[in-house]
Protein backbone atom coordinates (compact mmCIF):
# COMPACT_ATOMS: atom_id res chain seq x y z
CA UNK A 1 0.00 0.00 0.00
CA UNK A 2 1.38 3.41 -1.01
CA UNK A 3 1.51 6.37 1.37
CA UNK A 4 -1.43 7.94 -0.46
CA UNK A 5 -3.50 4.76 -0.22
CA UNK A 6 -2.68 4.50 3.48
CA UNK A 7 -4.00 8.01 4.17
CA UNK A 8 -7.12 7.42 2.08
CA UNK A 9 -7.83 4.11 3.85
CA UNK A 10 -7.38 5.62 7.31
CA UNK A 11 -9.61 8.64 6.70
CA UNK A 12 -12.18 6.54 4.89
CA UNK A 13 -12.37 4.21 7.89
CA UNK A 14 -12.85 7.17 10.23
CA UNK A 15 -15.66 8.52 8.05
CA UNK A 16 -17.44 5.17 7.74
CA UNK A 17 -17.17 4.50 11.50
CA UNK A 18 -18.53 7.96 12.36
CA UNK A 19 -15.36 9.24 13.97
CA UNK A 20 -15.50 11.95 11.30
CA UNK A 21 -19.23 12.78 11.00
CA UNK A 22 -20.94 14.57 8.14
CA UNK A 23 -19.78 18.18 8.00
CA UNK A 24 -16.64 17.53 10.05
CA UNK A 25 -13.66 19.48 8.83
CA UNK A 26 -10.55 17.47 7.93
CA UNK A 27 -7.14 18.63 9.11
CA UNK A 28 -5.40 21.16 6.89
CA UNK A 29 -2.97 19.89 4.27
CA UNK A 30 -0.07 20.94 6.46
CA UNK A 31 -1.47 19.21 9.56
CA UNK A 32 -2.34 16.05 7.62
CA UNK A 33 1.19 15.89 6.23
CA UNK A 34 2.59 16.17 9.74
CA UNK A 35 0.12 13.63 11.20
CA UNK A 36 0.88 10.97 8.60
CA UNK A 37 4.57 11.80 8.22
CA UNK A 38 4.35 12.54 4.50
CA UNK A 39 4.97 15.47 2.16
CA UNK A 40 2.26 18.02 1.48
CA UNK A 41 2.12 16.74 -2.11
CA UNK A 42 1.16 13.28 -0.83
CA UNK A 43 -1.46 14.74 1.53
CA UNK A 44 -2.94 16.75 -1.36
CA UNK A 45 -3.08 13.63 -3.52
CA UNK A 46 -4.90 11.70 -0.78
CA UNK A 47 -7.43 14.49 -0.23
CA UNK A 48 -8.04 14.76 -3.97
CA UNK A 49 -8.80 11.05 -4.10
CA UNK A 50 -11.25 11.34 -1.19
CA UNK A 51 -13.00 14.16 -3.07
CA UNK A 52 -13.20 12.05 -6.24
CA UNK A 53 -14.74 9.20 -4.21
CA UNK A 54 -17.45 11.56 -2.98
CA UNK A 55 -16.47 11.16 0.66
CA UNK A 56 -15.14 14.70 1.06
CA UNK A 57 -16.00 18.09 -0.39
CA UNK A 58 -13.59 20.97 -0.97
CA UNK A 59 -14.70 24.59 -0.73
CA UNK A 60 -12.68 27.75 -1.23
CA UNK A 61 -11.76 29.15 2.16
CA UNK A 62 -13.44 26.31 4.06
CA UNK A 63 -10.99 23.50 3.44
CA UNK A 64 -12.09 19.86 3.22
CA UNK A 65 -15.21 18.56 4.97
CA UNK A 66 -16.96 15.17 5.15
CA UNK A 67 -19.66 14.99 2.47
CA UNK A 68 -23.31 14.54 3.37
CA UNK A 69 -23.91 11.72 0.92
CA UNK A 70 -21.02 10.92 -1.34
CA UNK A 71 -20.91 8.51 -4.21
CA UNK A 72 -19.65 5.79 -1.94
CA UNK A 73 -22.57 6.27 0.47
CA UNK A 74 -24.92 5.68 -2.46
CA UNK A 75 -22.92 2.70 -3.63
CA UNK A 76 -21.75 4.62 -6.69
CA UNK A 77 -17.97 4.57 -6.88
CA UNK A 78 -16.33 7.28 -8.95
CA UNK A 79 -15.36 6.04 -12.41
CA UNK A 80 -11.81 4.72 -12.39
CA UNK A 81 -10.69 7.00 -15.20
CA UNK A 82 -11.80 10.08 -13.22
CA UNK A 83 -9.96 8.91 -10.12
CA UNK A 84 -6.83 8.35 -12.22
CA UNK A 85 -7.16 11.81 -13.76
CA UNK A 86 -7.42 13.45 -10.34
CA UNK A 87 -4.36 11.52 -9.17
CA UNK A 88 -2.32 12.71 -12.14
CA UNK A 89 -2.87 16.42 -11.46
CA UNK A 90 -1.93 16.37 -7.79
CA UNK A 91 1.11 18.48 -8.69
CA UNK A 92 -1.20 21.14 -10.08
CA UNK A 93 -3.05 21.28 -6.75
CA UNK A 94 0.30 21.56 -4.98
CA UNK A 95 1.24 24.51 -7.20
CA UNK A 96 -1.90 26.30 -6.04
CA UNK A 97 -0.91 25.69 -2.43
CA UNK A 98 0.89 28.80 -1.18
CA UNK A 99 2.49 27.18 1.88
CA UNK A 100 6.02 27.01 0.46
CA UNK A 101 8.74 29.58 0.98
CA UNK A 102 10.40 28.63 -2.31
CA UNK A 103 8.60 27.36 -5.42
CA UNK A 104 11.40 26.07 -7.65
CA UNK A 105 9.09 23.48 -9.25
CA UNK A 106 6.28 25.90 -10.06
CA UNK A 107 5.19 26.24 -13.67
CA UNK A 108 4.87 30.01 -13.60
CA UNK A 109 7.40 32.85 -13.22
CA UNK A 110 7.52 34.98 -10.07
CA UNK A 111 4.87 37.70 -9.88
CA UNK A 112 7.63 40.32 -9.94
CA UNK A 113 8.50 39.30 -13.51
CA UNK A 114 5.00 40.24 -14.67
CA UNK A 115 4.68 43.57 -12.87
CA UNK A 116 4.06 46.63 -14.98
CA UNK A 117 2.85 44.91 -18.13
CA UNK A 118 -0.88 45.31 -17.49
CA UNK A 119 -1.90 48.96 -17.82
CA UNK A 120 -3.52 50.56 -14.79
CA UNK A 121 -5.99 52.31 -17.05
CA UNK A 122 -7.84 49.57 -18.95
CA UNK A 123 -7.66 49.94 -22.75
CA UNK A 124 -5.96 53.33 -22.53
CA UNK A 125 -7.71 55.62 -24.97
CA UNK A 126 -8.98 52.92 -27.31
CA UNK A 127 -12.62 53.85 -27.84
CA UNK A 128 -12.95 50.98 -30.32
CA UNK A 129 -11.97 48.50 -27.63
CA UNK A 130 -14.38 50.00 -25.10
CA UNK A 131 -17.23 49.93 -27.60
CA UNK A 132 -16.44 46.33 -28.54
CA UNK A 133 -16.15 44.95 -24.99
CA UNK A 134 -19.76 43.82 -24.67
CA UNK A 135 -21.46 40.95 -26.43
CA UNK A 136 -20.16 37.50 -27.36
CA UNK A 137 -18.69 38.25 -30.77
CA UNK A 138 -17.48 35.63 -33.23
CA UNK A 139 -16.92 32.11 -31.82
CA UNK A 140 -13.43 32.30 -33.32
CA UNK A 141 -12.62 35.15 -30.93
CA UNK A 142 -11.87 38.85 -31.17
CA UNK A 143 -10.84 39.62 -34.75
CA UNK A 144 -8.39 42.34 -33.75
CA UNK A 145 -6.36 39.92 -31.61
CA UNK A 146 -6.49 37.22 -34.29
CA UNK A 147 -5.15 39.72 -36.82
CA UNK A 148 -2.21 40.47 -34.53
CA UNK A 149 -1.50 36.79 -33.81
CA UNK A 150 -1.47 36.03 -37.53
CA UNK A 151 0.91 38.94 -38.17
CA UNK A 152 3.33 37.71 -35.48
CA UNK A 153 3.40 34.25 -37.06
CA UNK A 154 3.95 35.70 -40.54
CA UNK A 155 6.91 37.64 -39.14
CA UNK A 156 8.41 34.22 -38.35
CA UNK A 157 7.86 33.06 -41.97
CA UNK A 158 4.76 31.05 -41.10
CA UNK A 159 1.86 31.76 -43.45
CA UNK A 160 -1.24 32.20 -41.30
CA UNK A 161 -4.57 33.87 -41.98
CA UNK A 162 -6.70 35.24 -39.09
CA UNK A 163 -9.49 32.87 -40.16
CA UNK A 164 -7.16 29.97 -39.31
CA UNK A 165 -7.19 31.01 -35.65
CA UNK A 166 -9.68 30.32 -32.85
CA UNK A 167 -9.10 31.86 -29.44
CA UNK A 168 -9.47 29.86 -26.20
CA UNK A 169 -9.31 30.09 -22.42
CA UNK A 170 -5.59 29.32 -22.51
CA UNK A 171 -3.62 26.32 -23.74
CA UNK A 172 -5.39 23.79 -21.52
CA UNK A 173 -8.77 24.76 -22.97
CA UNK A 174 -7.26 24.48 -26.45
CA UNK A 175 -5.99 20.97 -25.73
CA UNK A 176 -9.36 20.00 -24.29
CA UNK A 177 -11.15 21.14 -27.46
CA UNK A 178 -8.75 19.12 -29.62
CA UNK A 179 -9.17 16.01 -27.48
CA UNK A 180 -12.97 16.30 -27.51
CA UNK A 181 -13.22 16.91 -31.27
CA UNK A 182 -10.71 14.43 -32.64
CA UNK A 183 -10.51 11.58 -30.14
CA UNK A 184 -12.92 8.97 -28.81
CA UNK A 185 -12.67 6.44 -25.94
CA UNK A 186 -10.26 3.68 -26.90
CA UNK A 187 -8.24 5.78 -29.35
CA UNK A 188 -4.45 5.87 -29.04
CA UNK A 189 -2.19 8.93 -29.15
CA UNK A 190 1.53 9.54 -28.68
CA UNK A 191 2.93 12.02 -26.16
CA UNK A 192 6.35 13.24 -25.08
CA UNK A 193 7.91 11.23 -22.25
CA UNK A 194 8.50 13.03 -19.96
CA UNK A 195 5.68 15.30 -20.97
CA UNK A 196 2.93 17.70 -19.95
CA UNK A 197 1.05 15.99 -17.11
CA UNK A 198 -2.21 18.06 -17.32
CA UNK A 199 -2.57 16.69 -20.85
CA UNK A 200 -2.28 13.16 -19.47
CA UNK A 201 -5.18 13.90 -17.11
CA UNK A 202 -7.33 15.14 -19.99
CA UNK A 203 -6.62 11.98 -21.95
CA UNK A 204 -7.54 9.84 -18.95
CA UNK A 205 -10.86 11.65 -18.56
CA UNK A 206 -11.53 11.08 -22.28
CA UNK A 207 -10.50 7.41 -21.84
CA UNK A 208 -7.89 7.80 -24.55
CA UNK A 209 -4.81 5.58 -24.36
CA UNK A 210 -1.50 7.45 -24.54
CA UNK A 211 1.95 6.04 -25.31
CA UNK A 212 5.15 7.87 -24.47
CA UNK A 213 7.89 8.81 -26.93
CA UNK A 214 11.27 9.44 -25.33
CA UNK A 215 12.21 13.10 -25.18
CA UNK A 216 15.89 13.85 -25.86
CA UNK A 217 17.95 17.02 -25.74
CA UNK A 218 17.11 17.80 -29.40
CA UNK A 219 13.44 16.75 -29.32
CA UNK A 220 11.55 13.45 -29.59
CA UNK A 221 13.61 10.31 -30.16
CA UNK A 222 12.86 9.72 -33.86
CA UNK A 223 13.62 6.01 -33.73
CA UNK A 224 11.22 5.59 -30.82
CA UNK A 225 8.62 7.77 -32.56
CA UNK A 226 8.70 5.74 -35.78
CA UNK A 227 8.58 2.41 -33.96
CA UNK A 228 5.59 3.40 -31.84
CA UNK A 229 3.80 5.11 -34.72
CA UNK A 230 4.14 1.88 -36.72
CA UNK A 231 2.87 -0.36 -33.92
CA UNK A 232 0.23 1.91 -32.36
CA UNK A 233 -1.15 3.78 -35.40
CA UNK A 234 -1.94 6.89 -33.32
CA UNK A 235 -4.49 9.53 -34.24
CA UNK A 236 -2.38 12.39 -32.85
CA UNK A 237 1.08 13.10 -31.47
CA UNK A 238 1.14 15.76 -28.73
CA UNK A 239 4.53 17.42 -28.51
CA UNK A 240 6.28 20.78 -28.07
CA UNK A 241 8.74 22.20 -30.59
CA UNK A 242 10.40 24.74 -28.32
CA UNK A 243 11.29 24.88 -24.61
CA UNK A 244 9.36 21.72 -23.82
CA UNK A 245 7.68 21.29 -20.45
CA UNK A 246 9.29 19.75 -18.36
CA UNK A 247 12.69 19.31 -20.05
CA UNK A 248 13.26 22.71 -21.66
CA UNK A 249 14.53 20.96 -24.80
CA UNK A 250 13.81 22.23 -28.33
CA UNK A 251 13.74 20.45 -31.68
CA UNK A 252 16.62 20.93 -34.08
CA UNK A 253 16.08 20.95 -37.85
CA UNK A 254 16.72 17.22 -38.35
CA UNK A 255 14.35 16.27 -35.55
CA UNK A 256 11.58 18.58 -36.76
CA UNK A 257 11.84 17.13 -40.28
CA UNK A 258 11.77 13.62 -38.84
CA UNK A 259 8.62 14.28 -36.83
CA UNK A 260 6.79 15.64 -39.88
CA UNK A 261 7.99 12.77 -42.08
CA UNK A 262 6.67 10.28 -39.51
CA UNK A 263 3.32 12.10 -39.44
CA UNK A 264 3.11 11.87 -43.24
CA UNK A 265 4.17 8.23 -43.34
CA UNK A 266 1.93 6.95 -40.57
CA UNK A 267 -1.03 9.28 -41.08
CA UNK A 268 -1.27 11.15 -37.78
CA UNK A 269 -1.56 14.85 -36.97
CA UNK A 270 0.88 16.65 -34.70
CA UNK A 271 -0.38 18.94 -31.93
CA UNK A 272 2.40 21.43 -31.12
CA UNK A 273 1.84 23.21 -27.80
CA UNK A 274 4.16 26.22 -27.54
CA UNK A 275 3.60 28.60 -24.60
CA UNK A 276 6.81 30.50 -25.38
CA UNK A 277 6.18 31.25 -29.04
CA UNK A 278 6.30 35.02 -28.46
CA UNK A 279 9.60 35.14 -26.55
CA UNK A 280 12.42 36.66 -28.63
CA UNK A 281 15.59 34.67 -29.29
CA UNK A 282 13.91 31.28 -29.60
CA UNK A 283 16.31 28.37 -30.13
CA UNK A 284 15.11 25.45 -32.16
CA UNK A 285 12.79 24.86 -35.10
CA UNK A 286 9.03 25.27 -34.99
CA UNK A 287 7.09 22.52 -36.74
CA UNK A 288 4.63 24.99 -38.26
CA UNK A 289 7.53 26.80 -39.96
CA UNK A 290 8.21 23.63 -41.97
CA UNK A 291 4.70 22.22 -42.25
CA UNK A 292 2.63 25.42 -42.75
CA UNK A 293 -0.32 23.73 -40.95
CA UNK A 294 -0.73 20.76 -43.29
CA UNK A 295 -0.42 18.19 -40.50
CA UNK A 296 0.26 20.51 -37.55
CA UNK A 297 -2.27 21.93 -35.10
CA UNK A 298 -0.59 24.72 -33.17
CA UNK A 299 -1.53 25.78 -29.63
CA UNK A 300 -0.36 29.13 -28.24
CA UNK A 301 -1.08 30.97 -24.99
CA UNK A 302 -0.49 34.26 -23.23
CA UNK A 303 -0.67 32.68 -19.78
CA UNK A 304 3.05 32.00 -19.41
CA UNK A 305 4.35 35.22 -20.94
CA UNK A 306 1.71 37.70 -19.77
CA UNK A 307 -0.49 36.49 -16.92
CA UNK A 308 -2.17 33.21 -15.99
CA UNK A 309 -5.13 35.29 -14.80
CA UNK A 310 -6.06 36.21 -18.38
CA UNK A 311 -6.70 32.56 -19.31
CA UNK A 312 -6.25 33.45 -22.96
CA UNK A 313 -4.75 31.34 -25.75
CA UNK A 314 -5.46 30.16 -29.27
CA UNK A 315 -5.35 27.34 -31.81
CA UNK A 316 -3.90 27.84 -35.30
CA UNK A 317 -4.55 25.16 -37.91
CA UNK A 318 -5.96 24.44 -41.35
CA UNK A 319 -9.27 26.27 -41.97
CA UNK A 320 -11.44 23.16 -41.82
CA UNK A 321 -9.95 22.20 -38.44
CA UNK A 322 -10.40 25.66 -36.96
CA UNK A 323 -14.01 25.83 -38.18
CA UNK A 324 -14.84 22.55 -36.41
CA UNK A 325 -13.09 23.59 -33.21
CA UNK A 326 -14.87 26.96 -33.24
CA UNK A 327 -18.19 25.13 -33.46
CA UNK A 328 -17.27 22.94 -30.49
CA UNK A 329 -16.10 25.98 -28.53
CA UNK A 330 -19.45 27.67 -29.20
CA UNK A 331 -21.36 24.58 -28.03
CA UNK A 332 -19.35 24.11 -24.84
CA UNK A 333 -18.52 27.64 -23.61
CA UNK A 334 -20.21 29.96 -26.17
CA UNK A 335 -17.04 32.04 -26.48
CA UNK A 336 -13.74 32.80 -24.79
CA UNK A 337 -13.01 35.93 -22.73
CA UNK A 338 -13.64 38.81 -25.11
CA UNK A 339 -12.59 41.31 -22.45
CA UNK A 340 -9.19 39.63 -21.95
CA UNK A 341 -8.66 39.43 -25.70
CA UNK A 342 -9.41 43.12 -26.13
CA UNK A 343 -6.97 43.99 -23.37
CA UNK A 344 -4.21 41.80 -24.82
CA UNK A 345 -4.75 43.25 -28.29
CA UNK A 346 -4.45 46.73 -26.83
CA UNK A 347 -1.13 45.84 -25.13
CA UNK A 348 0.23 44.42 -28.40
CA UNK A 349 -0.97 47.47 -30.34
CA UNK A 350 0.78 49.96 -28.04
CA UNK A 351 3.89 47.72 -27.87
CA UNK A 352 3.70 47.30 -24.11
CA UNK A 353 3.64 43.52 -24.63
CA UNK A 354 6.75 43.53 -26.86
CA UNK A 355 8.74 45.58 -24.33
CA UNK A 356 7.65 43.22 -21.57
CA UNK A 357 8.76 40.16 -23.60
CA UNK A 358 12.19 41.69 -24.12
CA UNK A 359 12.57 42.19 -20.36
CA UNK A 360 11.45 38.63 -19.61
CA UNK A 361 13.83 37.16 -22.20
CA UNK A 362 16.73 39.07 -20.63
CA UNK A 363 15.80 37.83 -17.17
CA UNK A 364 15.61 34.25 -18.44
CA UNK A 365 19.08 34.50 -19.99
CA UNK A 366 20.59 35.83 -16.77
CA UNK A 367 18.78 33.30 -14.56
CA UNK A 368 19.87 30.47 -16.87
CA UNK A 369 23.52 31.50 -16.66
CA UNK A 370 23.40 31.66 -12.88
CA UNK A 371 21.66 28.31 -12.55
CA UNK A 372 24.02 26.57 -14.98
CA UNK A 373 27.03 27.83 -13.00
CA UNK A 374 25.52 26.73 -9.71
CA UNK A 375 24.66 23.24 -10.95
CA UNK A 376 28.09 22.81 -12.53
CA UNK A 377 29.62 23.56 -9.16
CA UNK A 378 27.66 20.64 -7.73
CA UNK A 379 28.54 18.29 -10.58
CA UNK A 380 24.92 18.17 -11.77
CA UNK A 381 23.70 18.21 -15.37
CA UNK A 382 20.46 19.00 -17.15
CA UNK A 383 18.92 17.19 -20.12
CA UNK A 384 19.21 20.34 -22.22
CA UNK A 385 21.01 23.61 -21.42
CA UNK A 386 18.78 26.07 -19.53
CA UNK A 387 17.77 28.89 -21.83
CA UNK A 388 14.69 29.71 -23.86
CA UNK A 389 11.57 29.23 -21.75
CA UNK A 390 11.26 28.75 -18.01
CA UNK A 391 12.18 25.10 -17.63
CA UNK A 392 15.14 22.80 -17.43
CA UNK A 393 15.28 19.17 -16.34
CA UNK A 394 17.78 18.42 -13.59
CA UNK A 395 19.04 14.86 -13.91
CA UNK A 396 19.62 13.19 -10.55
CA UNK A 397 22.38 10.62 -10.05
CA UNK A 398 21.44 6.99 -10.59
CA UNK A 399 19.95 5.37 -7.51
CA UNK A 400 18.13 8.47 -6.32
CA UNK A 401 14.36 8.85 -6.05
CA UNK A 402 12.97 12.14 -7.37
CA UNK A 403 9.84 11.65 -5.25
CA UNK A 404 11.90 11.31 -2.07
CA UNK A 405 13.99 14.26 -3.20
CA UNK A 406 10.84 16.39 -3.51
CA UNK A 407 9.60 15.20 -0.13
CA UNK A 408 12.89 16.19 1.46
CA UNK A 409 12.57 19.62 -0.16
CA UNK A 410 9.03 20.02 1.18
CA UNK A 411 10.36 19.58 4.70
CA UNK A 412 12.55 22.62 4.00
CA UNK A 413 9.52 24.48 2.59
CA UNK A 414 10.82 24.13 -0.98
CA UNK A 415 8.36 23.04 -3.67
CA UNK A 416 9.95 20.79 -6.32
CA UNK A 417 8.38 19.01 -9.28
CA UNK A 418 9.57 15.38 -9.45
CA UNK A 419 10.10 13.89 -12.89
CA UNK A 420 7.92 10.90 -12.01
CA UNK A 421 4.85 13.14 -12.29
CA UNK A 422 5.73 13.92 -15.93
CA UNK A 423 6.71 10.35 -16.86
CA UNK A 424 4.55 8.04 -18.94
CA UNK A 425 6.77 5.05 -18.20
CA UNK A 426 7.46 5.64 -14.51
CA UNK A 427 9.51 2.47 -14.14
CA UNK A 428 11.83 3.31 -17.03
CA UNK A 429 12.40 7.02 -16.55
CA UNK A 430 15.63 8.45 -15.18
CA UNK A 431 14.99 10.33 -11.92
CA UNK A 432 14.96 14.07 -12.38
CA UNK A 433 13.32 17.35 -11.40
CA UNK A 434 11.64 20.03 -13.46
CA UNK A 435 13.31 23.27 -12.45
CA UNK A 436 11.80 26.67 -13.14
CA UNK A 437 14.91 28.72 -13.79
CA UNK A 438 12.95 31.89 -13.04
CA UNK A 439 12.59 30.69 -9.45
CA UNK A 440 15.87 28.82 -8.88
CA UNK A 441 18.20 31.73 -8.13
CA UNK A 442 17.75 31.64 -4.36
CA UNK A 443 21.00 30.42 -2.71
CA UNK A 444 18.89 28.32 -0.34
CA UNK A 445 17.98 26.04 -3.24
CA UNK A 446 21.61 25.27 -4.10
CA UNK A 447 22.35 24.74 -0.41
CA UNK A 448 19.47 22.26 -0.25
CA UNK A 449 20.84 20.39 -3.27
CA UNK A 450 24.31 20.24 -1.75
CA UNK A 451 22.97 19.01 1.61
CA UNK A 452 20.65 16.41 0.10
CA UNK A 453 23.20 15.02 -2.34
CA UNK A 454 25.61 14.55 0.55
CA UNK A 455 23.50 11.67 1.80
CA UNK A 456 19.88 12.52 2.51
CA UNK A 457 17.21 11.17 0.16
CA UNK A 458 18.92 8.25 -1.58
CA UNK A 459 16.37 5.54 -2.33
CA UNK A 460 17.01 2.12 -0.94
Amino acid sequence: MTKTERIVADLRRRIEEGALPVGARLPSIRRAAEEFGVSKNTAVEAYDRLVSLGLVTARQGAGFTVAAAGREARGEAAPRHLVDAVDSVSLLRAQLDQNYEMRVGDGRPPASWMQGVVPKRTFGASTEAIADSSGYGSPKGYSGLRDMIAARHRAQNIALDPEQIVTTFGANHALDLIVRRYLAPGDTVLVDDPGYYPLFAKLKVAQVRYVGVRRLANGPDLEDLRAKAASERPALFFTQSLAQNPTGSSMDLACAHGVLQAAETFGFRVVDDDPFVDLPGARGVRLAALDQFRNVIFVGTFSKTLSASFRSGYIAAAPEIVDKLAELKMITVVNSSRFSELLIADMIHNRRYQKHLKRVAGRIDEAARQLAAGLAGLGLTTLAPPGHGYYTYLQLPEGWSDLEFAQAAARDSIFLAPGTVFAVDEAGHRPGLRINIARAGDPRFLRFLRKTLSGVGRSG
